[in-house]
């Protein structure tokens, strides 16, 4: 097996996995979810303050960045599958994922399906994608800059 396909199976895996640990987050009650959250909300309460838009931005960004980074390691999965950048497809396909996060919520106990948070997901997304579509033009860039510094 070649180094192109063992890497696409280690960024699906690495999805696959953001996707669980998404899923079991989902699945925790508003009290659980409040108790996890509670040192890193802590924490920024002591640099910060107490207020309820600290309580709001802690939950949302936890929102924004789980997402950021499943579009991340999505798009170098698809990168490693089809041998191309299409920013479009981590995005379109984390969306979707995240549609389906928000449904699961509404099954668990003091929890609830936010379009808000679907949004929220979907920006996240779409900055993982563009943060791997950046790195990779970088990287491409690089290797372009030595290749040519080595002809000389």
């Amino acid at each position: 097996m070649n180094s192109r396909k063992k890497l696409a199976i280690l960024f699906w895996i690495l999805t696959a996995i953001c996707f669980v640990v998404i899923f079991i987050f989902s699945s925790d009650t508003a009290d659980e979810s409040s108790r996890k959250s509670g040192y890193i909300l802590q924490f920024i309460i002591d640099i910060f303050g107490d207020n309820t838009a600290t309580d709001f931005i802690v939950r949302k960004s936890a929102h924004f960045l789980e997402f950021t980074g499943t579009a991340l390691l999505m798009s170098a999965a698809f990168y490693y599958t089809l041998g191309k950048n299409k920013i479009h497809l981590p995005i379109i396909f984390t969306s979707l994922y995240a549609v389906t996060d928000e449904v699961h919520q509404i099954f668990v106990d003091g929890r609830s399906c936010e379009l808000r948070d679907w949004a929220i997901d979907t920006l996240g997304a779409a900055l993982g994608a563009i943060t791997f579509m950046v790195i990779f033009t970088i990287i491409i860039k690089a290797k372009e800059f030595r290749k040519r510094g080595k002809n000389k």
